[in-house]
């Protein structure tokens, strides 16, 4: 009778994305990027929502503290920047800006 369309979630805020990265601790180097999509996902700006970034990036597989820089690929998207803490080939969010 009626058909269901697919319920889009609009506007996940800043904040939950901020929380969504702060949650991210001893991940697997490896898996990293794809916690990093994982903690974008619902997130848009003005319906882009791809993310960029990742290219930016050094090495982070030695052991240490870093700071690397993620947004969506749209000039006008906030740029976040996230505090890290590499050890033992895993990787912790200890801060997010």
């Amino acid at each position: 009778m009626f058909e269901r369309e697919p319920v889009k979630i609009y506007r996940m805020t800043l904040n939950k994305v901020i929380e969504n990265l702060s949650q991210i601790k001893e991940c697997p180097n490896e898996q990293f990027k794809q916690e990093i999509e994982d903690a974008f996902e619902g997130y848009d700006y003005e319906d882009v929502e791809d993310i960029t970034g990742f290219e930016e990036w050094c090495d982070i597989s030695q052991d240490g503290e870093y700071s690397v820089n993620v947004r969506l690929d749209h000039p006008d998207a906030y740029e976040f920047t996230l505090y890290i803490l590499v050890k033992d080939d895993k990787v912790s969010v200890e801060n997010v800006l």
